[in-house]
């Protein structure tokens, strides 16, 4: 079965190192090594202080023009640290498709959460959001960013794609309470959207984010799928990650909205949590499937 986590191409360690011998001679290279691998790239880091971002398939191209047009615009909008890019990589022999070097944030993508932890994530979430949607198109008008061409709240489209997914991760006994989820895919009917649009983020789930040795967040990475959108697809990681009797917190700072667009965050947390399961599975990561298990019992609990 195919995956849409499915590479086309896998950069290698001594490939990439070629690569940026050629294409950055004044670079000393102290060391080079994979730290990660997601849906659509392949991340090294260089010299402990330079993030490479190599595409895994062709449509991860135009997601890092979105990044290299965006992130130098918008990092100083928040406390949070973002990546911004300082090197640009070109096509060549050794590698069909540009790629990006960033500034390297220290840290992890949080693979287990506490109470506390989560509690904890609700002031710096809300800000980053707040401030993120905040943004004035008029900073943005020369970038040309898309909009949501993808129909990501879109539940009549998104439906069927879920039923789909949650039918695999049920084959693969992933699913702790087949009943409930089963009963929230069944009972969902079209929300519209009735928020103006805002620039967002796009894939904000754990994945995305840097937390330290502490679990405390420090970083928003990944803005690939930035574009100008509903709100709603953003607030989803507040159903995913944040505790559901202290979600009041988080609208208490990012500002009130409606039960509507609760109802379509938590569609979209629960499809994101879904996917990122079936992903963790393929992996093989027992940790990464146990803390997905726990992201979707969290969003299933309104």
């Amino acid at each position: 079965m195919t995956n849409i986590w499915d590479p086309a191409i896998v950069m290698e360690d001594e490939i990439a190192k070629e690569i940026i011998k050629i294409q950055f001679p004044n670079i000393k290279i102290n060391g080079i090594k994979k730290i990660g691998e997601g849906f659509d790239n392949t991340v090294f880091c260089l010299n402990d202080e330079i993030l490479l971002r190599f595409p895994r398939r062709e449509i991860a191209v135009a997601i890092l023009n979105v990044e290299r047009k965006l992130l130098p615009i918008i990092f100083n909008h928040f406390e949070l640290k973002t990546t911004v890019p300082i090197l640009d990589g070109k096509p060549s022999e050794l590698f069909p498709w540009p790629f990006l070097g960033y500034n390297f944030i220290a840290g992890k993508p949080p693979i287990y959460l506490n109470r506390t932890d989560r509690i904890l994530m609700i002031e710096p979430i809300a800000n980053f959001l707040k401030n993120l949607h905040s943004i004035n198109f008029d900073e943005l008008k020369d970038i040309n960013l898309p909009y949501d061409e993808l129909k990501r709240l879109d539940i009549n489209f998104r439906k069927p794609q879920a039923k789909k997914y949650i039918q695999q991760a049920i084959q693969k006994n992933l699913i702790e309470d087949e009943q409930k989820l089963n009963h929230f895919i069944e009972s969902l009917v079209e929300i519209k959207s009735e928020t103006t649009l805002v620039l967002v983020h796009g894939d904000l789930h754990f994945k995305n984010m840097i937390v330290n040795e502490q679990n405390q967040l420090k970083g928003i990475i990944d803005w690939g799928d930035a574009h100008i959108g509903n709100r709603e697809l953003d607030l989803s990681i507040v159903y995913s990650l944040i505790p559901n009797d202290m979600r009041g917190e988080f609208f208490e700072i990012y500002g009130n909205v409606s039960e509507a667009s609760k109802k379509l965050a938590q569609f979209r947390a629960v499809f994101t949590t879904v996917v990122l399961l079936l992903y963790a599975n393929d992996q093989r990561d027992e940790s990464l499937v146990s803390f997905c298990q726990e992201n979707l019992s969290n969003a299933l609990n309104d």
